[in-house]
């Protein structure tokens, strides 16, 4: 059975691809950031936990995928972390499943510009602009995703 999103062998299965498709990343540009992947569970379902995934991407690969617990985010010291309840999270990754990438509106830059449905969290203002500089590799990582097997 395939991983599932937010799981760390979610993100190394992308690293996989990825490196299959260097040109594309190399074509963009390095990356040197390290973020998280905070999961929220949705609001109206009251069930479900958060799920923090820490992701390293360096040059053009992912270095690193480990599952975080609560609170321990820090700890991984990331650049920035993008936060979504899993309802959001899951129609990004529905539509890249669909189309090969997200409706316009529903690409990470979009959702993180509008700042109701995706956010960002930093403690250093420069550390977090590497979201928007690195913003088309970050979304062509999660694209990858429907080269994936169905889970």
């Amino acid at each position: 059975m395939a991983p599932e999103f937010p799981d760390p062998q979610w993100f190394l299965a992308l690293g996989r691809l990825m490196a299959t498709r260097g040109e594309l990343f190399q074509r963009i540009g390095y990356v040197e950031a390290r973020f998280v992947v905070r999961v929220l569970p949705d609001e109206d379902t009251g069930g479900g936990q958060e799920q923090n995934t820490g992701v390293a991407m360096q040059g053009y690969a992912l270095a690193d995928a480990r599952a975080l617990a609560c609170g321990e985010a820090g700890s991984f010291d990331p650049d920035f972390t993008i936060c979504a309840r899993r309802a959001v999270w899951r129609r990004m990754l529905d539509e890249i499943a669909r189309d090969g990438h997200p409706e316009l509106r529903h690409t990470l830059s979009s959702l993180a510009l509008m700042g109701d449905e995706l956010w960002l969290e930093s403690t250093d203002q420069l550390r977090e602009d590497k979201f928007y500089r690195f913003n088309q590799s970050l979304q062509e990582l999660f694209n990858l995703a429907a080269q994936l097997p169905p889970g």
